[in-house]
């Protein structure tokens, strides 16, 4: 997957304007820093303890920082963004929405995912409390294709309680931005979300246990305020998901020359990982399964891990079984249209 182009020009013209060993060493920074976010947030829930996420955007303190941020990190969302997306629109092919909500919106990499998706919005509001991230966003914005009005507001998501202006949104989207909110914040955004969601709700948290934790507990809020789960998971019934698992999945990006050298490495790819849950209003065309591993491909053999209605479930499919064509074509994160044969309890 790569970034659309009007977004690379917008990223480019950015990045001309600091030397690249600064914004290299603004890049290193901030990813030291989230590392050491994510290993307290990991022994902590080693040690079955609650966590209180902080934004890896937290290390952002000057333009220079907010720049890097963008360079290296907004690629990697973007992609996880439309691929969750992408498996809303799959469960509601006939859905065309027009209006956005992006609560916690950072430098607005959840719009440019939902146009990437439904080219039909046309109007976009978008909630930032930084005004760091608010002023970038604002300028990549200006680089968008014409045809949607995004609005830009500065909003505090725990402190603000007023009437979200422009309710009900067709889409609403929290991207990145639930797990970094302490505890008791998460589940009255998550229900004031819905509130405001006309057509759908999408949240997305990287792809690490503690992510993976906030998502799980926004689903079972969503379930009992009335919503229908349409991705990923082929049911609302509890999450089968065991403990020390967590269900998340990985989008491959591409990777600029300018991203390289920024981190540092040769790859000429990366791998999002990331968690999501889709609540809709209206229910989604069903599916039997989902897969939630990288498919274990042998000679004349294909393993696959799924989650089913009926809980966390392995096929083995060989050429002579009928699901095999559909093994073949499987991926990380597939839904599959019926559930193999020979499927069995994990």
């Amino acid at each position: 997957m790569e970034i659309p182009d009007a977004l690379r020009v917008a990223l480019s013209e950015l990045a001309e304007e600091y030397p690249i060993a600064a914004l290299a060493r603004a890049a290193s920074r901030l990813s030291a820093a989230y590392r050491v976010d994510q290993s307290s947030q990991a022994n902590q829930a080693d040690r079955g303890e609650q966590t209180d996420e902080s934004s890896p955007s937290a290390a952002v303190g000057a333009p220079l920082d907010a720049a890097a941020y963008a360079l290296t990190r907004l690629p990697a969302t973007f992609a996880a963004l439309v691929a969750a997306l992408d498996a809303a629109r799959l469960r509601r092919p006939d859905w065309r929405p027009t209006t956005l909500l992006d609560a916690g919106a950072g430098p607005g990499v959840a719009a440019w995912a939902a146009r990437a998706v439904w080219p039909s919005l046309t109007r976009a509001t978008l909630l930032e409390r930084d005004q760091r991230m608010l002023a970038l966003g604002q300028r990549l914005m200006r680089q968008a294709p014409a045809g949607c009005v995004v609005s830009w507001r500065q909003a505090d998501l725990i402190t603000e309680r007023e009437p979200l202006s422009g309710a009900p949104f067709d889409l609403c989207i929290a991207s990145y931005a639930l797990n970094e909110l302490p505890l008791a914040a998460r589940r009255p955004l998550t229900l004031r979300l819905w509130r405001a969601c006309g057509g759908a709700l999408a949240l997305v948290a990287p792809g690490t246990p503690a992510g993976f934790a906030a998502i799980r507990e926004a689903r079972v809020w969503l379930i009992a305020a009335g919503a229908q789960i349409i991705a990923p998971c082929p049911h609302a019934d509890a999450c089968p998901m065991p403990t020390g698992d967590w269900c998340h999945f990985a989008q491959r990006l591409a990777r600029s020359r300018l991203h390289r050298r920024l981190k540092g490495g040769e790859a000429p790819f990366e791998d999002e990982k990331y968690s999501y849950v889709i609540a809709s209003r209206e229910p989604g065309e069903p599916f039997a399964a989902r897969v939630i591993r990288h498919p274990a491909v042998h000679p004349g053999r294909i393993a696959l891990d799924l989650c089913a209605p009926d809980g966390l479930m392995r096929a083995e499919i060989t050429r002579s079984d009928a699901a095999w064509r559909a093994a073949r074509q499987a991926r990380w994160g597939s839904a599959l249209a019926s559930l193999p044969d020979n499927a069995r309890e994990r």
